[in-house]
């Protein structure tokens, strides 16, 4: 070979090198896109890329590509169309001359391939792809964007079905060898929420299934029930439905009335004591509603029946008004009481909650104790007795001789403010010593309390502490008849 031969042969072969290292460098980008992708083909080598651009609520968003090339310099740029039909990049889009880069703009679907030459040592043509992609959700709904009232009801159960679905994009590209047309496999997910923080929304795992949504605990206020779709390209759609509820949900809660400061407590239950005011009868109980969606309801204090007649009976108030707050007072004692309120919404649905618990309230007693000093040093300076549930009793107290000191029928027990040691509620202090107490009572739950033979028991007593017997003091084997003994020295018991 010449040397002028070779130095040609070297001079080309330089730029064949140059020319493949540059077609490795140029490229076509899309900044405005919203995603782009890789693609590869079945038969030419290679991948290419694919720009996304997403046609969000309807609006129409065309593609755009640039192409540059990485050295420096002025090129010419040639951009066509490829046609399916041609099996080709046939149609014309856009030539420049002597630019650094080029753009083009308002494109559709399609794949776009670009020729950069300089006339010189650069030939070279580069090949993107375009989708204008399409995420479509709905959900199903009226013109008013509600739900169709035939989608949920409450005559044989509450439910509610929401349904919705998702129109999918597709997108074909083409092999530049061998013209083949290959499905992009787009994919997607989609998820069930609501603007309602209190409702729980099943989502089945099984995409088939995640279009509809039934649930037989419908949610007790309007809600927005809001479907959300996200494709394989990053492209994410919502649409809603308003539910204008029909449901209704009832409930309640109480607060009992403490006898002794007559104040309102949400509980009386914990540190209950005799000698306090708590769920004893006659035993006052406050309701308020906390229904939601109610149109009229039905508060049901007492429902039960007669023991003896077996006629059954309700105590019960019925009113549209949600700010209703009713006061009931059970007098019957040890027993358990279970209340319910009855919601109806304004579409006819029934909600009904019970008092699960129940309102229980205790059996009476009594419990009377041996001692007390009224030296007013604020310890047992007042002859009282502790009790529950106690509807009325009647007491007597003397002295050893039988005189009557204290005589007293007590019809309200937390209104009765005890002996305090004087005669006959005189100003004059009974004496230091034995006296004996008398009680005879009646519980709300028809419990007595009374010594059958208080009057055999006092004769014996009396026997028994004035010499009759051996000189010493007895006391009452019964709790309500017996021996009480008054101290006034301070220090003395």
């Amino acid at each position: 070979m010449k040397t002028g031969s070779t130095y040609q042969y070297f001079t080309w072969l330089l730029a064949v090198i140059m020319m493949a290292e540059v077609n490795i460098s140029g490229q076509i980008t899309s900044p405005q896109a919203d995603a782009e992708k890789s693609l590869s083909y079945p038969v030419h080598p290679g991948s290419d890329p694919l720009f996304v651009f997403y046609q969000s609520n309807g609006t129409y968003r065309p593609g755009s590509l640039v192409a540059a090339f990485p050295e420096p310099g002025t090129y010419d740029f040639v951009w066509t169309l490829y046609d399916p039909g041609a099996d080709g990049f046939t149609i014309p889009v856009k030539s420049e001359i002597g630019t650094e880069t080029s753009s083009v703009t308002g494109l559709g679907e399609g794949g776009y391939m670009v020729q950069i030459s300089n006339g010189l040592d650069v030939d070279t043509s580069f090949l993107a792809w375009i989708m204008l992609d399409s995420l479509v959700v709905w959900t199903e709904k009226n013109a008013d964007g509600k739900l169709e009232s035939f989608r949920s009801g409450c005559s044989d159960g509450n439910y509610v079905i929401i349904a919705g679905g998702v129109d999918l994009d597709t997108y074909y590209y083409y092999d530049p060898d061998s013209h083949e047309a290959v499905l992009y496999e787009n994919d997607f997910d989609i998820q069930w929420t609501s603007d309602n923080p209190d409702l729980t929304i099943y989502n089945p795992t099984d995409k088939t299934k995640m279009g509809a949504n039934f649930s037989q605990y419908p949610p007790y206020r309007d809600t927005y029930y809001i479907l959300t779709a996200s494709d394989s390209l990053g492209m994410t759609e919502v649409d809603s439905v308003l539910y204008d509820t029909k449901h209704t949900r009832a409930e309640f809660t109480v607060e009992y009335q403490d006898k002794v400061t007559l104040n309102w407590e949400p509980d009386l239950t914990t540190g209950f004591e005799k000698d306090k005011g708590s769920m004893d009868a006659p035993l006052s109980v406050r309701f308020t509603n906390e229904s939601e969606n109610g149109f009229e309801f039905t508060w049901v204090y007492l429902d039960t029946t007669e023991e003896v007649t077996g006629i059954s009976y309700k105590e019960f108030d019925h009113t549209p008004d949600l700010n209703f707050e009713p006061e009931f007072t059970y007098y019957r004692a040890d027993r358990t009481y279970y209340p319910y309120l009855v919601s109806v919404s304004d579409a006819g649905c029934v909600d009904t909650f019970h008092l699960e618990d129940g309102i229980r309230v205790v059996p009476s007693d009594l419990a009377i104790p041996n001692v007390f000093t009224p030296n007013g040093d604020g310890t047992n300076d007042v002859f009282n007795f502790k009790h529950q549930s106690l509807k009325e009793c009647r007491i007597t107290i003397s002295d050893r001789f039988g005189r009557v000191v204290y005589r007293k029928r007590i019809d309200n027990i937390y209104e009765w403010e005890g002996w305090t040691g004087t005669v006959l509620n005189s100003d004059r202090d009974a004496p230091e010593g034995q006296y004996y107490y008398v009680v005879e009572g009646i519980g709300y739950d028809h419990v007595e309390y009374k010594d059958p033979n208080f009057l055999e028991q006092r004769k014996l007593d009396r026997q028994q502490n004035t010499g009759g017997g051996n000189g010493e003091e007895t006391q009452s084997q019964n709790l309500y008849t017996g021996w009480i003994y008054l101290f006034r020295k301070i220090g003395a018991y």
